[in-house]
């Protein structure tokens, strides 16, 4: 065996150096991991500022859009070019109306009898040949309520070309006199002004303040005695509390404050069965439920009128 000599230069005093080890899959992830969310961010801040920047763009850009309309209908407005278009195409709209006969052409009226036609012409201010559309109804209604005579009106356009009116005049039914005037009332106690009262003679007088708010009331309750109401010439608010009634015979009946009607029944019961009313008396108080008062003229006896005990017969 051949022996080899090693001198001592030939020995290294270094270490030898480390294998190197291959990266593992774990870390190469990792490093992809990192290089993808930092590619990740700089998209994502890319796109917001890209959004931003649209967004901003599309904002200002409404705002000039919405500057420029109001400017330009605004110099429209001013210069008036928009009212004399819209002018022009209403006058274009009114003509073509015409053409077709759409305008007034006769007027339809009912109902009346005490106003005058004329009036009612006049208070409508429809003028033959006017548009239909510019008829205002509800106007012209209220003009012919304000007539003395009608209570209601009805006005309404009969396309294409007329116009009916139907008025509801008020009833006439007593003659009111209060300080020394006269007015006609009609069924509600309203007085119809500005008429001559020599014609309606044949209604029955209310006299006293007051009787033209209580005349309904008390006409009512003649009406459930009617034959006593046609004997009814006058009645006098006394108080405005409570009625006198003057016959036609020259009796004043003196009716109570409460009840009233069950009085007037009692009167119309004395006159049918003891003919009350047409002896020699001057005036029956029915202000006493319990007992009836007769006052006589001067020096005249009479006997009272015996009163139908209540809940018992004749006897």
């Amino acid at each position: 065996m051949r022996a080899v000599a090693i001198a001592d230069d030939d020995f290294d005093d270094d270490p030898p150096p480390r294998p190197r080890r291959k990266p593992s899959a774990r870390r190469k992830s990792r490093r992809r991991s990192k290089r993808g969310r930092r590619n990740s961010s700089f998209t994502s801040r890319w796109a917001g500022s890209l959004k931003s920047a649209v967004r901003s763009s599309f904002k200002w850009g409404f705002v000039l859009a919405v500057f420029f309309v109001v400017v330009v209908v605004g110099g429209l407005f001013a210069g008036g070019h928009v009212q004399a278009a819209w002018d022009r195409a209403g006058e274009s709209f009114d003509s073509l109306m015409a053409d077709a006969g759409l305008t007034v052409q006769s007027v339809v009226l009912e109902g009346r009898a005490e106003t005058a036609r004329t009036d009612i012409i006049r208070m409508l201010g429809i003028k033959r040949g006017t548009l239909m559309k510019d008829v205002d109804v509800d106007e012209a209604r209220a003009r012919l309520e304000a007539l003395p005579w009608v209570r209601s009106a009805e006005v309404r356009r009969v396309w294409p070309d007329r116009i009916y009116v139907r008025v509801v005049e008020r009833k006439p039914v007593a003659i009111w006199q209060s300080e020394g005037e006269l007015a006609v009332l009609d069924r509600t106690g309203h007085a119809i002004s500005g008429q001559d009262v020599t014609r309606f003679t044949n209604l029955p007088l209310v006299v006293g303040k007051g009787a033209d708010r209580a005349a309904p009331g008390l006409l009512d309750l003649l009406a459930r005695q009617p034959q006593l109401r046609d004997h009814v010439k006058a009645a006098v608010r006394v108080g405005d509390r409570r009625w006198n009634l003057r016959l036609d015979n020259g009796v004043e009946v003196r009716l109570p404050e409460e009840g009233a009607e069950a009085a007037l029944a009692e009167l119309v019961r004395l006159a049918r069965e003891q003919d009350i009313l047409s002896r020699d008396i001057k005036a029956i108080d029915l202000r006493f439920p319990d007992r009836l008062i007769v006052k006589l003229p001067q020096a005249l006896p009479l006997t009272p009128p015996a009163r139908k005990p209540a809940g018992g017969r004749d006897t």
